[in-house]
């Protein structure tokens, strides 16, 4: 049987193709059976053998999950990776052979629940989630992944309104910049540009953002033979919603129209993208979100109704807190913005009660 295809030949779609590999580790260890928890426990466990053995099933399942996150499946992915995590994590840190392939895709499940918590707006529980995906990265002896974990804590940091703990996270991560893809170059300083902007330092986030740019063309960052970890969440979409909320940032502090034309080119750089590089729904709509965002900034009222109309038809479909948020912070705005204008304050209706 082809990979993708099911019994007869039939090519499964490929929701429910993903869904099933997701779904192999719990199939192969019993769990969700009827007695559950942890009573399954096998003669042997703890010989490398059976790990050995476990590890190659987990693996197919975090790579599924990445790509689940992606389509918006949050639900799936929690139930999935929370099945296992806890026998993952003990085995990352048991001494043993496959130790290092254990915590990487330890790490990865905790940055994967880290995501769903980030879009239930559980931003102490991500941070938390992230802090251990750290941990586990070190075991791992991963570079790229640690880099990855990290710049994942210093976001959680940013949402939580701490820049200068993000910018000390990210430091680490520089410092750690030489034998990672040039992805998470570009990750690392638009990161430290955005932890420099929140404090309202124009003169070092516009360094960053420079420093980020000499490492060539954004489209061309991703690939197929990155990590998974990084096709999923690093790729030049995601770069530039990081550099718009620089110029977003610095529009709070001073010349709030040039850094909101500054945060449009940045976001308007997809419109080049269509039928070359895939962008996940997630961060397609955060990208609608935040040039609402800069829309307000420029006093472009057509645009910032579109694309409120646009973001929140998108967030019920994936139902993610944090793309509401953002929508109803953007309305927040744009009342301060517009006062008395009627189609902002009808708006309202659409993104409160969601």
């Amino acid at each position: 049987m082809k990979e993708g295809e099911g019994e007869g030949g039939r090519r499964l779609p490929r929701r429910q193709a993903l869904l099933l590999l997701a779904g192999m580790p719990q199939v192969l260890l019993g769990l969700g059976s009827v007695g559950g928890g942890w009573g399954w426990e096998w003669e042997g466990m703890k010989e490398g053998r059976v790990r050995e053995e476990v590890l190659p099933v987990v693996a197919g399942s975090i790579t599924a999950c990445w790509h689940l996150l992606n389509e918006g499946e949050l639900e799936a992915v929690e139930r999935t990776v929370g099945s296992y995590l806890p026998l993952l994590r003990r085995w990352a840190y048991e001494p043993s052979g496959v130790q290092q392939e254990a915590a990487n895709l330890a790490a990865q499940g905790h940055l994967l629940l880290g995501f769903i918590a980030y879009h239930r707006l559980q931003f102490q529980q991500d941070l938390s989630y992230d802090q251990e995906g750290v941990a586990l990265s070190r075991v791992s002896g991963v570079p790229a992944l640690l880099v990855k974990a990290l710049t994942c804590l210093g976001l959680d940091y940013y949402h939580l309104g701490a820049p200068l703990q993000m910018q000390r996270v990210l430091e680490e991560a520089n410092r750690l910049l030489g034998h990672v893809p040039p992805v998470l170059h570009w990750a690392v300083y638009t990161g430290l540009a955005l932890a420099y902007a929140k404090q309202g330092r124009a003169e070092e986030a516009v360094g960053y953002l420079s420093q980020a740019r000499e490492w060539g063309d954004i489209s061309r960052l991703g690939g197929d033979q990155l990590p998974v970890y990084l096709q999923a969440d690093e790729g030049p979409w995601k770069l530039i919603v990081r550099e718009s909320l620089v110029h977003i940032e610095l529009s709070r502090h001073g010349e709030e129209r040039e850094h909101a034309l500054e945060a449009e080119r940045a976001l308007a750089q997809i419109e080049g993208w269509r039928g070359r590089i895939a962008v996940p729904e997630r961060i397609r709509l955060e990208i609608v979100n935040r040039r609402g965002e800069a829309a307000i900034g420029r006093g472009e009222l057509e645009e910032y109704v579109s694309y409120t109309v646009e973001g929140a038809e998108g967030a019920r479909r994936l139902g993610s807190g944090k793309r509401r948020q953002e929508l109803v912070s953007n309305w927040r705005r744009a009342l301060e913005r517009w006062p008395g204008e009627k189609r902002v304050r009808e708006l309202g209706e659409l993104v409160l009660e969601m």
